[in-house]
């Protein structure tokens, strides 16, 4: 088998590109859903939440997709890169977390109420868990043999 960028071999990066490629475009209707919606005066959150909210949940479902179809970490990886892959999705989603929280105190004072910023953080830490979670299941499912 020819190995390919990352340790992955052709299989995994076709699975890799699919899933990528499907993302993308579930990305951009969901984007367009929320503009037409947008323009027939349906406001579910405001402007910078509602974009923030939609890519976390297509990028998370990216992700989970990845780890459970053995795309993200090649075969030749170490146990600890893949840690080092949950440790930096666990960092991640504490920026968001923090920004987050920044985000909707200062909302919070200038518009007297505002849910969004809390919504970005709980989503977040339910990505973050998620994440680690599928991340594990597919270490143990492959060290068992179980592709």
């Amino acid at each position: 088998m020819n190995k390919t960028e990352k340790g992955l071999d052709e299989m995994q990066v076709k699975r890799r590109d699919h899933i990528g490629n499907q993302s993308f475009m579930l990305l951009f209707y969901l984007l367009l859903l929320d503009i037409g919606l947008r323009g027939l005066g349906v406001t579910w959150l405001d402007y910078p939440v509602n974009v923030f909210l939609i890519m976390i949940v297509v990028m998370s479902s990216y992700l989970i997709r990845l780890i459970a179809a053995g795309a993200y970490v090649g075969t030749v990886e170490k146990k600890a890169k893949s840690s080092r892959a949950a440790w930096v999705a666990c960092g991640v989603s504490l920026i968001t977390c923090v920004t987050a929280i920044a985000y909707s105190s200062k909302l919070k004072e200038e518009t007297g109420g505002d849910v969004g910023g809390f919504l970005l953080l709980g989503i977040s830490v339910v990505v973050m868990v998620a994440v680690i979670f599928v991340q594990r299941w597919s270490e143990r499912r492959n060290n068992r043999g179980d592709d």
